[in-house]
């Protein structure tokens, strides 16, 4: 083969670049994108792809995963959850701390970092926990992308809000803040009025009302008080100590205008939103309950967030993809305080926002950029990660925006085996993920080698 030969050529795309959509052909070599140019021109290539009438765009980078890797591998572990991050064309991973060991030490991370790479097929990144402030700056020494703070502890059950991750004190949370800031990284909130979430528990299992439905109002409280209140302490202490927050599970109007107006006058916060709390609604919790606690807005409510995605006005959209196993989640029906929540989302959440692309309600231009670009920017891996443009990794996802069907269980690729979105009709869907150059899944079909995937630092790491 002569020098010009690139390791893989696809053709017939419709690919998106940053100036739009654009029928182009993609020259991948060394597991980077090496040119994307006109149709008409095709150089020779160990492989060639054929994509006519589907869309490339940059890989999906989830910023907010849960493999329960290390101590709960029952859920999941970095193999399977990979596999399904790949099966929704997902090429970038950021897996959070709340494990068993929770990663509060320099040691913890480390073992974790190894040991999760040897199984990884996509690329990945690691937060570190929040609650041992002396261990912090060895973690992010060791490649921690950035902190991650939980305002909240779970009541009864304990998890996956453990105790031992929350941050339940102001002057310790300013700290924190600080603490990431002068090392150059920045924290992920999941924002919580824990005082509230626990008083309004307490007046529920007294009355002995304990469903799914009962523990969204105590967990949300009254007109979601609970979380325009930790919000608006976020964005104060973001102001005061100049520190970048990150502010996940965002679900409400109010809390985006406030994100929203902060970041326009300079403060530097930014906003997740969870795909689930704009796609599962009332119905699925009526069927689901507790495998879908506490995903279930009306659908006015879940309007209003689509529309501030496809508005621009949100940052990043983060899966939270949180397996249990079906049996642990049942007792919820009768105690929802009882049992973990979340669910798995990394194999059909990008096949119900495809769904929403083709409804009109987000363009794709919208969805790229929550979904890739700014996601890639927030762990500092853009351009990267994020963007097909030469010299980029070569992480891309194929769309068929044709392709119809139902999604359903026996696909899944995720340890657990269900998806709450199973059942529901989709039409468009990832048919080939790409990552650094390698096809890891065709079809549905995932064929990637176990550790292949490679970490992604954060800015304060120092190499051994």
């Amino acid at each position: 083969m002569s020098k010009e030969t690139v390791d893989l050529l696809l053709v017939g795309a419709s690919v998106f670049t940053e100036g739009g959509l654009v029928d182009a052909s993609v020259g991948i070599k060394d597991g980077r994108i090496a040119f994307i140019s006109s149709r008409d021109w095709t150089p020779p290539a160990a492989k060639t792809v054929e994509l006519t009438g589907k869309v490339l765009l940059p890989g999906f980078v989830d910023t907010h995963v849960h493999f329960r890797d290390p101590g709960l591998t029952y859920k999941e572990d970095f193999l399977t959850g990979t596999r399904a991050a790949a099966a929704g064309g997902f090429t970038c991973v950021v897996d959070m701390p709340n494990n068993k060991p929770a990663l509060l030490t320099r040691e913890r991370f480390r073992n974790k970092r190894d040991d999760v790479g040897t199984r990884a097929i996509v690329d990945f990144a690691l937060y570190a926990g929040a609650t041992n402030l002396p261990e912090i700056p060895g973690m992010l020494e060791e490649g921690a992308i950035g902190v991650k703070i939980f305002m909240v502890s779970d009541p009864k059950s304990h998890y996956p809000h453990d105790p031992e991750l929350f941050t339940g004190d102001d002057g310790v949370l300013y700290d924190t803040l600080t603490l990431a800031r002068d090392h150059g990284a920045y924290c992920a909130v999941h924002p919580t009025n824990q005082q509230i979430f626990t008083h309004e528990s307490r007046k529920r299992w007294a009355a002995g009302t304990t469903g799914p439905k009962d523990f969204m109002a105590a967990y949300f409280g009254e007109n979601f008080v609970g979380d325009h209140t930790s919000i608006s302490t976020l964005i104060a202490m973001s102001e005061a100590a100049k520190a970048r927050t990150h502010i996940l599970h965002v679900r409400t109007e109010p809390s985006i205008k406030m994100i929203h107006q902060a970041s326009e006058e300079g403060t530097p916060v930014s906003m997740e939103i969870n795909p689930k709390y704009m796609l599962l609604g009332e119905e699925d919790m009526a069927a689901l309950g507790p495998m879908s606690t506490p995903y279930g807005l009306p659908a006015a409510q879940r309007s209003r967030l689509l529309e501030y995605v496809k508005k621009g006005w949100v940052d990043v959209l983060a899966t939270d993809h949180a397996p249990h196993t079906r049996e642990e989640l049942a007792p919820g029906w009768q105690d929802a305080w009882s049992i973990p929540f979340g669910n798995p989302q990394l194999d059909h959440a990008s096949a119900i926002l495809l769904t929403r692309v083709n409804e009109g309600v987000l363009t794709l231009e919208s969805l790229v950029k929550v979904l890739c670009e700014n996601p890639a920017r927030l762990i500092g891996a853009f351009p990267r990660k994020g963007a097909i443009r030469a010299g980029s990794d070569a992480d891309l996802v194929a769309v068929d925006m044709n392709r119809k069907g139902v999604l359903n269980d026996a696909e899944c690729q995720t340890k657990v085996g269900w998806s709450p979105y199973s059942g529901k009709a989709f039409h468009g869907r990832a048919v080939m993920t790409i990552s650094r150059g390698d096809i890891v899944m065709q079809e549905g079909q995932v064929t990637a080698t176990p550790g292949r995937g490679r970490f992604i630092p954060g800015p304060a790491y120092k190499p051994t």
